[in-house]
């Protein structure tokens, strides 16, 4: 049997390896589902699982299926909205046509190089002809001047620094804008103001500050840890840890109402119910090793701390005093005798299939002696029942308290 978590809050049985290949072929069991491995007692990816791999592998060799079109047409976004018929691409012309209509006019060509070239020369010079701006050369061009300017501007000096001021509405370059270049380097500098400083901060007594943070002690982890308030709390998260899967594992069984009657028919429901009560008697066997472990664990540690720390008598007597959570021997004992009991009578129905009724809370087989060994299981079933219930077993949150829960108010029909 598989137990498969298909996806979160969804888990299915499958009971051969047939089946859960055949769930992974149709897509219900994919590589985001998990499998319970029941050695480890977790539950892992389904991609670790070998029959997985192989299945994933085979699909990977297999060829893809021949495309059911070979021609392929394509449509513009305007014919596609519109519905209009695609064009029919043009052909390109042919050689012949090419040479005759290059043949028809030899003057296209030479003529478009003439033109191009005549625009070329035209954007040269035009562009040559142009002023040129002031800060293209390092002084004024006095080649293009007269000889009697030039001589001018070689006499004037020049100016020791140009200074530009949003304050001057003219864009030239020459003398015009001295007066405000003069009137710029007169007017001081405007004096920047200081920010105000900041009132310094008031001291702060090192022994006043001291007081009011909290002080390091027996909150701390580490120091929590080591007490033996901390040991039973770590005990009691394991158990209630490892409870939680039991239960888990009890709900995907399936056990509600185990005596109904339509468990009881031959079509099916024994047969199923049989399978649902050996994965149970696999979760409790996995439940049982690990509480064994949890207690020697925590024993251990207990001893280890207690001789670290030096505990009191005190801690040693609260942690003796603990309320343990390990299911007692005789709710144990009980638990093993009431599935073996199970097991033997569905094995008898199931024996007994077509040969039996059960009408209004009474069973007749054709058989008497399975009529007697069904009657036999059943006190002894009963009993167990009693005696469990007498030992407090419906408020145990082990095996048996589970199992009670899955019994409810349902009772084994009494034989004819």
């Amino acid at each position: 049997m598989y137990l498969v978590e298909l996806r979160p809050g969804k888990e299915e049985l499958y009971r051969t390896g047939d089946d859960l290949a055949a769930a992974i072929r149709s897509g219900d069991v994919d590589g985001h589902s998990r499998i319970y491995h029941r050695a480890t007692s977790k539950w892992i990816s389904i991609t670790l699982h070998p029959q997985y791999k192989a299945i994933v592998a085979q699909k990977a060799t297999e060829p893809l299926p021949p495309l059911e079109r070979s021609n392929w047409t394509f449509f513009n976004a305007q014919s596609e909205m519109l519905g209009d018929p695609a064009p029919e691409p043009e052909s390109p012309p042919s050689s012949d046509q090419a040479s005759a209509s290059t043949d028809a006019h030899p003057w296209r060509r030479p003529l478009g190089l003439s033109v191009t070239g005549l625009f070329l020369i035209f954007g040269i010079q035009l562009a040559y002809s142009g002023p040129r701006p002031p800060w293209s050369t390092g002084g004024t061009d006095t080649a293009t001047l007269p000889a009697t300017e030039a001589e001018a501007a070689e006499a004037r000096p020049a100016p020791a620094q140009q200074v530009i001021t949003l304050a001057g509405a003219s864009t030239s370059w020459g003398g015009a804008d001295r007066g405000w270049t003069e009137y710029a380097a007169e007017v001081p500098a405007k004096e920047t103001k200081k920010a105000p400083g900041l009132p310094s901060a008031p001291k702060i007594r090192i022994k006043a500050l001291g007081e009011a943070l909290p002080q390091p002690g027996a909150d701390s982890a580490d120091e929590a840890a080591a007490t033996v308030e901390g040991l039973l709390n770590r005990y009691g998260i394991a158990y209630a840890a490892v409870q939680a899967r039991l239960g888990s594992g009890i709900r995907v069984a399936r056990l509600a109402q185990l005596f109904a009657p339509t468990r009881l028919t031959p079509n099916g429901g024994v047969t199923d119910t049989r399978l649902w009560l050996a994965g149970v008697a696999n979760f409790i066997r996995v439940y049982r090793q690990q509480e064994t472990a949890l207690e020697r664990e925590y024993q251990q540690s207990f001893n280890a701390l207690a001789k670290e720390h030096r505990w009191s008598q005190k801690e040693v007597r609260r942690w003796n005093a603990r309320n343990s959570e390990k299911e007692p021997s005789a709710l144990v004992s009980l638990t093993g005798h009431l599935l073996a009991s199970l097991d033997s009578l569905f094995g008898v129905l199931d024996a007994q299939a077509g040969a039996y009724q059960v009408v209004d809370g009474t069973i007749t087989f054709e058989d008497r002696s399975a009529s007697r060994e069904y009657g036999i299981l059943r006190k002894q079933i009963n009993g167990t029942l009693e005696a469990a219930r007498a030992a407090g077993g419906s408020g145990s949150s082990g095996p048996m308290g589970h199992l009670l829960r899955a019994i409810g108010t349902t009772q084994l029909p009494r034989e004819i």
